[in-house]
């Protein structure tokens, strides 16, 4: 998984994830991972509707489950 840089509505910068619609497929088989919009890591054990939790990385309160980033227009499959 990579990501990739976008401005927010709020005019942030953030990061979004871009994979291929394989490795979704192998994520999401193999457990729950999430995002962080603020820092780009990846994170295990989140729930796939994941909203707002903290990231361990940044702290920051931005990371999403993988399917609810799909439902928002965040996840880009190459």
């Amino acid at each position: 998984m990579t990501a990739e840089t976008y401005k927010a509505k709020s005019g942030n910068l953030r990061k979004r994830p871009v994979m291929s619609e394989q490795e979704y497929r192998t994520l999401t088989y193999d457990g729950s991972p999430g995002f962080c919009l603020a820092c780009g890591q990846d994170t295990d054990g989140v729930e796939p509707d994941a909203r707002r939790y903290p990231c361990e990385s940044c702290s920051e309160p931005l990371v999403y489950g993988l399917e609810e980033l799909l439902m928002m227009g965040l996840l880009k499959i190459t």
